[in-house]
């Protein structure tokens, strides 16, 4: 290894490869690179979204020519990752760049971005049908059906609440070709949103006939009643069979209505249960129809009205043994009772038997607390109150050791 010929030849050796070395560096030199790059935001918690993220980073990288010619985007990666971030508090966080082998960064901008988790929720709202407002006149829409009924709106809490009615809106042409149509959903909205709202899923298909003639809609009716029922009773429910009648008429004319009123009904004095067949009234709408039924059976149900009474200084009696050997703390009570007013209104307690008492049978103390009973003859009277309920039961100093 020491002979000057080997050294000779690897000195020349070495003096090639450099050689080659700095004509391929002249052939292939160093570049720069500018691109746009979407930023992705990892680990962001469930449930969460940020507020206005910012998109997109500017990034600059070097490399040979050769390499940044072919370089694919695509390996180019640009992220934040906000693992444990809490909603509801903002953070400063780098965004960083993974870049493709033989490429370095040279910059990115912005360097760091502003992060704000917030809660995200989402809620099922109805879609209806929006009618063009250029609707042929004599011409409905029939077996109308919107797939899905709902969609979900998700968003924040704030800007859910700014949102109103969804619809989906046909023109006249659409719904004279009577194909399924596949519409946007819109909505309405109160305020601007301050945050991303998505719709799940943005399109409904629509099912819809458009025929000649007028639209149907079915109308709750609307019983009339004048009077009152005896004293004794009151009204407890009202109920039409059918509850809803069919109306027929222009769009317009239909939207006016809320509800079909019967003839009126005369309940003064009745004091049990009436079912009859009531007419419905004629409607006062120009072009408006009741096609199929013209009266509805009512039944108006009636329940007992409960009135109280109170009787004051009920006095009170001793049973189980000799009313001579207990006195009674206090000897009287209030009691109240209930029944149908024109029975309780003017009655004396003799009249309806009612009497106070208390029991001293298997009583072998001196003194004690005992309830206060109460009994009416009367079978229709109830008991509500006894006031006191208890009473202080002594016995008699001259018939202890009886």
């Amino acid at each position: 290894m020491t002979s000057p010929w080997v050294l000779w030849a690897l000195s020349l050796s070495v003096a090639i490869i450099m050689w080659f070395y700095g004509l391929g560096s002249e052939d292939d030199p160093f570049a720069t690179r500018k691109f746009s790059c979407a930023i992705e935001y990892r680990n962001l918690e469930p449930q969460a979204i940020l507020r206005n993220p910012v998109q997109e980073a500017e990034v600059e990288v070097k490399g040979r020519e050769s390499v940044l010619k072919n370089i694919d985007y695509d390996s180019v990666v640009c992220f934040v990752d906000i693992k444990n971030r809490l909603p509801g508090k903002k953070y400063t966080e780098e965004v960083r760049v993974t870049l493709p082998p033989d490429v370095t960064l040279v910059n990115r901008y912005p360097s760091q971005v502003i992060v704000e988790p917030i809660i995200q929720v989402g809620r099922f709202f109805k879609v209806e049908l929006k009618l063009p407002s250029d609707m042929p006149e004599g011409q409905y829409l029939e077996g109308v059906s919107l797939i899905p009924g709902e969609v979900t709106i998700k968003g924040s809490e704030k800007d859910l609440s700014k949102i109103g009615e969804l619809h989906v809106k046909p023109t006249v042409a659409e719904l004279q070709a009577g194909k399924e149509l596949l519409l946007p959903v819109a909505y309405s909205q109160s305020e601007p949103f301050e945050d991303e709202v998505l719709v799940e899923p943005t399109q409904v298909k629509v099912i819809a006939s458009l025929v000649r003639g007028f639209p149907k809609r079915r109308i709750p009716v609307n019983v009339r009643l004048t009077g009152s029922p005896n004293p004794d009773y009151e009204v407890k429910s009202v109920i039409t069979d059918p509850a809803e009648v069919m109306v027929e008429g222009p769009q317009l004319q239909l939207d006016k209505l809320s509800m079909v009123d019967t003839e009126t009904v005369d309940i003064t004095a009745v004091s049990e249960d009436q079912i009859i067949v009531v007419p419905l009234r004629p409607l006062e709408l120009q072009d408006v129809s009741l096609p199929n039924v013209k009266s509805v059976r009512l039944t108006v149900a009636l329940e007992p009205v409960r009135a109280q009474k109170q009787f004051v200084n009920v006095p009170l009696q001793v049973r189980g043994g000799e009313e001579s050997h207990w006195s009674l703390t206090p000897a009287v009570v209030n009691v109240t009772l209930e029944n149908l007013p024109s029975r309780i209104g003017e009655v004396r307690m003799e009249a309806i038997g009612l009497a106070c008492y208390v029991d001293v049978s298997n009583i072998y103390l001196d003194a004690t607390v005992l309830p206060v009973r109460a009994e009416v003859a009367s079978q229709d009277f109830t008991v509500v109150k006894i006031d006191p309920p208890t009473v202080a039961v002594n016995a008699v100093e001259e018939a202890v050791g009886w």
